[in-house]
């Protein structure tokens, strides 16, 4: 065990006294040094030392634990001590005083460990032990590698299964917390790819293409999930530049498609100052469930089954006129080169000439929007081929090394 193991233990201590105690004699046992952080509004414990009592977390959120329990209001409490929690995780992690963070509870402990560890940049050992870690929180997670361990009882005092479970969690923690870190591949960069189904042949190409150059290529399905989890890594500083080839998920946030990656997708390279290729690649469709999901204001739309559970709305000229200058906006305020390529044979695999999603005039009101609200400064390169083809790939991956070698 490495002497700067340093893990912080976040959790209700009012409540949960006896089984933090536990978990705290875990992991001293385990050598590591615990920084202990109390989420419990209505008290604290003195079975070991607590770093950060409630009333600092409760500062740390900018709020009075007097008033926060003169409220007893439950839901508004979890969300001031997770907050304040997550801002004491940072500056701790800021300083270097922390490597790990561990957390336990049921639903309320559970929300406010995941609100906290959220702070964290990725590769920081995030565990919670939790009574709903079988549940999809994937909302509460969003893109943050935080793992979940079941504790099949509930967190409610020590006993014969808590005891195994509590443990097994302490020596999780401290073993990735001193994991000895890989080294990374020899590589000239990392660059971030967006890819869907309906652009998986041009992704694929395009990743071969940067891989024989030298580069790493990192691709994210293009399904919420996948962009939110992008632009939060661009953020954390992970790549050297973006081919952002799938940018559908503008167009579920506009329609309240199931696909949305919420309303900062796009902006992250921009601001960052990360060199990028921007395809407009799947603007065409608007994801939902099953058909009988679909808003009843778009039952009259062109909808097409791609599997049982999903359906495609095929995006109107309206909607993409705005899509287009939403494009145009969010690429104006980069800080560093853009290019952007049109693929004028479609926007989609089924969106070619001839397939179920092909709207030429659609398209070409994208086109139309894009370009009179882009920034001329911004290059544009026009492409007679389907978004889904391997000589779209060649294209972009070329404007992308002449990016990358300025």
């Amino acid at each position: 065990m490495s002497e700067k193991t340093k893990v912080a233990m976040v959790g209700c201590f009012d409540t949960k006294a006896e089984d933090f105690a536990y978990l705290h004699s875990c992991l001293t046992k385990g050598g590591a040094e615990v920084v202990s952080i109390n989420t419990g509004v209505l008290g604290s414990t003195d079975r070991f030392a607590v770093n950060f009592e409630a009333d600092k977390v409760a500062e740390a959120a900018e709020l009075n634990i007097a008033a926060l329990r003169e409220a007893n209001d439950r839901g508004e409490a979890l969300i001031v001590m997770g907050k304040g929690a997550g801002q004491i995780l940072a500056n701790l992690f800021q300083k270097n005083e922390i490597n790990a963070v561990i957390g336990m509870g049921g639903g309320g402990g559970t929300f406010v460990a995941i609100e906290a560890m959220k702070t964290l940049p990725f590769g920081v050992p995030k565990l919670c032990l939790s009574t709903l870690a079988t549940k999809d929180l994937s909302e509460k997670i969003e893109d943050k590698d935080i793992v979940l361990m079941p504790s099949i009882v509930d967190v409610a005092g020590l006993n014969r299964i808590s005891r195994v479970l509590i443990n097994q969690a302490a020596g999780a923690i401290l073993g990735m917390a001193n994991i000895v870190p890989l080294k990374d591949s020899d590589t000239k960069g990392s660059i971030a790819l967006s890819v869907f189904g309906n652009t998986t042949v041009c992704a694929n190409r395009a990743s071969e293409i940067l891989k024989s150059k030298g580069y790493d290529v990192l691709a994210f399905h293009a399904v919420g999930t996948g962009g939110k989890t992008m632009e939060s890594l661009m953020e954390e500083g992970v790549f050297d530049a973006v081919l952002d080839l799938t940018t559908t998920e503008l167009a579920d946030e506009l329609c309240g498609g199931i696909c949305s990656a919420g309303p900062h997708r796009l902006k992250s390279a921009s601001k960052m100052g990360l060199p990028q290729v921007v395809v407009p690649g799947c603007i065409d469709m608007v994801n939902f469930a099953a058909k009988s999901t679909v808003p009843e204001k778009y039952q009259d739309r062109h909808l097409f089954s791609w599997a049982p559970d999903v359906t495609l709305m095929r995006t109107n000229k309206e909607e993409n006129d705005i899509l287009g200058r939403q494009i145009a906006e969010r690429l104006n305020s980069s800080k560093n080169a853009v290019t952007v390529v049109l693929p004028l044979n479609g926007l989609s695999k089924i969106g070619a000439k001839g397939e179920v999603f092909y709207d030429a005039e659609a398209d070409k009101q994208l086109f139309k929007s894009l370009c009179e609200h882009l920034d001329p400064k911004i290059k544009v390169v026009e492409v007679d081929v389907n978004v889904n083809t391997p000589e779209l790939a060649e294209v972009i991956t070329e404007e992308l090394l002449l990016l990358l070698d300025k």
